[in-house]
């Protein structure tokens, strides 16, 4: 999890853009059933939003529940968030329960909403409107009580007008909208941050103005993810010099961009279904082999996954 909080989950930095976010969160949190849609980019503490928005509501001392929509298949997510009765489909021997039922009371987070499929998005907009879910197998409805948070780092809007999110879905859900910062957007607050991860994983670490400059000298493509990343890089291997840590990241970076420009540009091979096994092994590695996930970005079954892959597999032993 990207974090920026302490282990109170409070939204650390005393930056105004931070001030103003801390000040939003709190005014929610206080109106338990509003739904909240977090925005913003990756590594931006979306879902340090999403639990210091539970822990400060009447609901904190009933469950939350974190899911990340990107991580299962679209034809396992139904049973995910509602559950199945035995016998409902083959293999289930028992009943289950899903999130809405785990998380009954509670809240109810939902990250990566942006990549839930379209089919899927129908149902959750009935739980919506209804305030009920049904069971996979079973017609009978099951009241539920959920404050749903949702977090998305893409486009809704233009995912509506592109036909891939519903518009019904999108105007439930964002009901209340908060946006988390770039990193970049509120610098002063790294010391902070950085304290505050100091503090919580028991690291007796007090930067120095060299390292704070440092730090502050790099822009964080990747947010408070990336910055927990590196103070943690710097902490195992008892680096010092910030300036070489941050050189470092730098060429990481530029090395990963330049590798993906010259797949995108020279990898990609002339024959048809060579490119096609291809690509799905591109999608694959940056899924980092989650067949699932690979899937799921690649709008196929995960067997279909498979099929490619054992097809590139036949062609390399035929050639």
């Amino acid at each position: 999890m990207a974090s920026c909080v302490d282990e109170k989950y409070q939204l650390v930095g005393s930056s105004e853009v931070m001030q103003r976010l801390r000040e939003k969160v709190l005014r929610v949190a206080a109106h338990g059933n509003a739904r909240v849609l977090v925005c913003g980019p990756s590594g931006s503490g979306k879902e340090c939003v999403a639990r210091m928005l539970h822990n400060r509501s009447p609901r904190a001392a009933k469950p939350l529940v974190t899911f990340n929509c990107a991580t299962v298949a679209k034809e396992l997510l139904e049973d995910r968030f509602f559950g199945h009765v035995k016998g409902a489909f083959t293999g289930a021997d028992k009943p289950a329960d899903g999130l809405f039922s785990t998380a009954d009371g509670g809240t109810l987070f939902l990250d990566e909403i942006g990549e839930m499929d379209l089919s899927l998005q129908g149902l959750l907009l009935r739980v919506l409107e209804t305030d009920c879910f049904q069971k996979i197998g079973s017609s009978v409805d099951i009241p539920c009580d959920v404050r749903l948070v949702c977090a998305t780092n893409r486009s809704l809007p233009k995912m509506v007008k592109e036909g891939k999110f519903r518009k019904d879905l999108y105007e439930r859900l964002n009901v209340i909208p908060i946006r988390t910062p770039e990193l970049k957007a509120h610098k002063s607050d790294i010391p902070e941050v950085a304290a505050a991860w100091f503090a919580r994983k028991k690291y007796e670490k007090t930067l120095t103005q060299e390292q704070i400059a440092a730090l502050m000298g790099y822009d964080y493509p990747g947010n408070v993810r990336e910055l927990l990343a590196l103070l943690e890089r710097a902490a195992t291997l008892d680096v010092s010099n910030y300036d070489a840590l941050i050189d470092e990241q730098r060429r990481l970076n530029a090395e990963e961009a330049s590798s993906g420009a010259e797949a995108e540009e020279d990898g990609a091979p002339e024959n048809l279904n060579a490119m096609i096994t291809w690509h799905v092994r591109r999608i694959l590695d940056r899924c980092g082999g989650n067949v699932s996930r690979a899937a799921i970005k690649l709008g196929i079954a995960r067997n279909t996954v498979r099929k490619y892959l054992c097809a590139g597999i036949d062609q390399q032993d035929g050639a």
